[in-house]
Formats: C-alpha cells, sequence, structure tokens
C-alpha cells in the first residue's frame, strides 16, 4: 500500500510570456515510510528548535509569519527546507508535480478548468505509477479552505473520477475515495507543500525553487524510457514542455512509442530559458 499527500500552490510566472501557475505537488510514501518520515520530521524540529505547531510550508503570509519575525528564526527556514527533503529522499518518497499555465492560451482540458483538471493530471500519474507497480493506495489532500459543506462539495466533486477512473487510467490502483487532512496534524502534507511550491517556483523561473530542485529531481517519477517529462513534471499546455529541458536537463519528450527531441522548436522557449 502506498499514500500520496497532494497540496496545491499558485505562483506568477518569471518567464517571458508565462502567466499565473497552477500547480499540485504529491510525495508518495510506502506505508512503512510513513511513520519514520514523520518521525524523523519531528527530531528535525526538536534540533532546529522549532514548535511543533509551526508549519514549514513554501510561501508564508504576514499572518503565519513562519514562527515569529526575527532574523534568526526566518534563517532557519531554508536549511530546514533542504534537511526534510533529504528525509523524503532518505525515505524513499516519490514525487509528482503538475502545472497549469494560465496564459498558455488554453483553458480547458478535457472539459475541465484549470482547477479540476489538474487533479485530474495528478489522479492519472499516481494511479499510472501505482499499477504500474503492482501496488494499491490512496490519496490524501490538504483540507480545502472553506467550511463544512465546502469540503464535502469538493469532495463529492471527486468522487466520479475515482470511482469510474478516467480516459486514460482505469479506477483500479485507489482503493477509497480522496480524503482530506489538516496540514499542521500530518508532516507528509507539509512536503508536499514545499514540493509543489519549490519546483512551481522553478518552473517559474524563481532562484530559490531553481537552487532546491536538484534535492527533487531524484524522487521524481519517471516514464518507461526514464524520463521526468510528462509523467514526474506534468507540464501544462503543451507548449511548455521545452521546460523540461531547460528546467531538468532533459534532452527528449516522450510521447507514446516515440519522443520529440528538446528543445523543439515548435514549443516556446526554443532557444533559451525565457529568462
Amino acid at each position: 500500500m502506498r499514500i500520496a499527500y497532494v497540496d496545491d500552490t499558485k505562483q506568477r510566472g518569471r518567464r517571458r510570456g508565462m502567466g499565473q501557475l497552477v500547480a499540485l505537488g504529491a510525495a508518495i510514501f510506502d506505508e512503512d515510510q510513513v511513520q519514520p518520515f514523520a518521525q524523523a520530521f519531528r527530531a528535525l524540529y526538536d534540533e532546529f528548535e522549532v514548535p511543533y505547531d509551526v508549519e514549514l510550508k513554501w510561501a508564508n503570509s504576514q499572518r503565519t509569519n513562519w514562527w515569529g519575525q526575527s532574523d534568526e528564526r526566518k534563517a532557519k527556514q531554508t536549511p530546514m527546507r533542504i534537511r526534510v527533503l533529504e528525509l523524503a529522499q532518505a525515505h524513499k518518497a516519490r514525487v509528482i508535480v503538475v502545472i497549469w499555465d494560465l496564459d498558455g492560451g488554453v483553458s480547458t482540458a478535457g472539459g475541465e478548468g484549470p482547477e479540476d483538471a489538474v487533479i485530474t493530471f495528478m489522479f492519472e500519474r499516481v494511479s499510472a505509477q501505482l499499477e504500474n507497480a503492482g501496488e494499491r493506495g490512496l490519496i490524501v489532500f490538504d483540507k480545502p479552505g472553506g467550511n463544512h459543506r465546502d469540503e464535502a462539495d469538493w469532495l463529492t466533486g471527486r468522487a466520479e473520477m475515482v470511482r469510474l477512473g478516467t480516459e486514460y487510467v482505469k479506477p483500479n490502483a485507489i482503493v477509497t475515495q480522496i480524503l482530506t487532512a489538516p496540514s499542521h496534524l500530518h508532516p507528509h502534507i507539509q512536503l508536499a507543500d514545499l514540493i509543489a511550491g519549490s519546483t512551481t517556483a522553478a518552473v517559474a523561473g524563481v532562484q530559490h525553487g531553481l537552487d532546491l530542485l536538484p534535492l527533487i529531481k531524484p524522487m521524481m517519477c519517471v516514464n518507461w524510457r526514464g524520463h521526468i517529462g510528462g509523467t514526474g513534471l506534468k507540464l501544462y499546455p503543451d507548449t511548455l514542455n521545452n521546460l523540461n529541458h531547460w528546467v531538468l536537463g532533459e534532452d527528449t519528450f516522450v510521447r507514446g512509442a516515440g519522443g520529440v527531441s528538446l528543445p523543439s522548436a515548435s514549443w516556446r522557449y526554443p532557444h533559451d530559458d525565457g529568462l
């Protein structure tokens, strides 16, 4: 059994012609690594002398303050992010990130708008990874905003996808409806937030995200040819796929039994990374 913990992020792209990015990040754990990772995460908080109720989030608003405003405390955040990613790798986490550029000239995918489509993209990739490995599992999202009715409506909106599958995946690998949980109680969801935030920042062209990506890249799921693009990192619309070259360093984007050499003249950023 494997458990995929998922959280979302929204960021403004900095590359030429890039708009707002809507994204999800997933951290997938074998069931026997769930508790050990949580214990190691808490031990890290002890080491850095940070209270357990402080969430390690990618984006910290003025309201959250990331444990106060002192320079000494804020200086702990980046070293802790690095250590958390190292812990995730040590506990064999696998990673999937889905990113949609709202200014990419495409407003729907399979009849769904961006907010719903990125969930479908994530569901398909988690399902495929589990089924290809002969495994089954479940998906846990960070609790959505709003009241109980809002959360119930959100979950109801995902029920048919899990029950029937999608055009590309059958409902074989996910054993129950999508679950939600509060991130402050689950280090694994905080990890998913960090993965979503830092990978999306890297795609957006933010240096701090690019700096953390080498810690995330070894955990990203790959396709049958060993490439991350389209599998561990799904970019939409497809015209963004040259960023698999500029961000991940890949020279091929796999499509079916064939592939497209990167960078491709038919996609955005054929000559440079847009920065």
